[in-house]
């Protein structure tokens, strides 16, 4: 089957893409949540948070502009969320699972010399918990961007409204702004597309499925036109999956019969260890298909967090044509099995294909199945 064309407008504007690592990270998380079946010697869900600072420069005046795409959890979560739902999250605790926060993603900005004065807007790729942060630590004069529904959803928060996943105090004295596709003639591989910054170096990707207003968003970090190469783009994939299973293999990235994992003797070692413990049965749920070419994981239906399972799958399925792109870095929220590849911030991710990221990412999530392997 042939990729799906991305066909992502022509421009000579980028911006710069740095990877805030959070601080977060859960151990043992509720699996069953997130992706199906369990496979042989997979224990839980293990993820950290990236927030990504887009920073954009005036092409010709050199004014910056920033933004935060995603903030992670609040440090102090138990207190900053409203009641109900630390009581849904501390059952996972209960469950077994180690939650860790250190810092809010305001204070590693500060840090390293961001003044939060400077962030002209955040961006929620959804209202869940572990993306909101705690806004009410930015000036008022930082604007809150938002996904379609959020406030039909959520306004104002809680408590005024009880189903909402954040505090009214996060919203109270801020301009808050909630995208709309409707009026959208960008698309970019299948997705509505919002042209951010009005110049082809940022876009919003609506990505309806897993949570209301859910979205993902696609940077250009080189310009072949200016570097005499091609364009490269960093993909934002939020929540749309959580573990690269979900996506690899498929029909355009097939499993290799060779693999360079660091943590696995032999390395490289034979795909065809993977291909053994692969749920490879007919039934849907166990994602059946050939193990060459079908995700290990799929979003699943019986309890998922998914609010619409349909649109959450067929979104990844548009995600795998991106990810088949050699000039394109696709990064979820939450996948941790490639941290030691990447430079977080205050490094840049822009020379990310120079450096050779995405041949060192694309199969890492394998080492997760390290132990199924050996027992079969």
């Amino acid at each position: 089957m042939a990729p799906i064309s991305i066909d992502a407008p022509s421009s000579t504007n980028t911006v710069t893409v740095q990877l805030v690592d959070t601080t977060f990270r859960i151990k043992n998380g509720p699996l069953d949540s997130f992706m199906s079946p369990k496979i042989k010697g997979q224990h839980g869900l293990t993820a950290g948070a990236f927030a990504f600072l887009i920073t954009h420069t005036d092409a010709e005046g050199g004014s910056k502009r920033r933004f935060l795409f995603d903030l992670g959890p609040p440090k102090s979560w138990k207190e900053d969320l409203p009641e109900p739902l630390v009581k849904r999250v501390s059952k996972w605790e209960d469950n077994g699972a180690v939650i860790t926060v250190e810092k809010y993603v305001s204070e590693i900005l500060e840090e390293n010399g961001v003044e939060l004065s400077s962030i002209e807007g955040l961006i929620w790729s959804h209202a869940h918990w572990d993306h909101i942060g705690k806004p009410s630590l930015f000036p008022p004069t930082t604007d809150l961007i938002i996904g379609p529904s959020i406030t039909e959803k959520f306004a104002p928060g809680y408590p005024e409204n009880s189903a909402a996943p954040f505090k009214s105090t996060e919203w109270h004295g801020r301009k808050v702004t909630e995208l709309n596709f409707e009026d959208s003639t960008i698309i970019i591989g299948e997705m509505r597309a919002i042209d951010f910054f009005n110049d082809g170096s940022f876009y919003i990707l609506d990505a309806p499925g897993h949570a209301f207003g859910h979205l993902n968003a696609l940077a250009r970090t080189t310009s072949g036109k200016v570097s005499g190469g091609r364009d490269t783009f960093i993909y934002m994939g939020a929540d749309s999956f959580h573990l690269g299973s979900q996506i690899r293999p498929n029909e355009h990235i097939p499993l290799p019969d060779s693999i360079y994992l660091p943590s696995m003797i032999p390395c490289p070692c034979p795909g065809e260890l993977f291909e053994r413990i692969h749920p490879s049965s007919l039934s849907e749920e166990s994602n059946g298909g050939d193990p060459k070419t079908t995700p290990f994981h799929v979003i699943p239906r019986e309890g998922s967090v998914a609010v619409d399972v349909d649109d959450a799958r067929d979104v990844i399925r548009k995600i795998q044509a991106f990810d088949a792109d050699e000039d394109i870095l696709v990064i979820s929220a939450h996948e941790w099995n490639y941290f030691d590849v990447l430079e977080c911030f205050p490094g840049t991710a822009n020379e990310w294909k120079k450096d050779g990221w995405k041949g060192r990412m694309r199969w890492r999530f394998l080492e997760e199945f390290k132990d199924g392997v050996e027992e079969s």
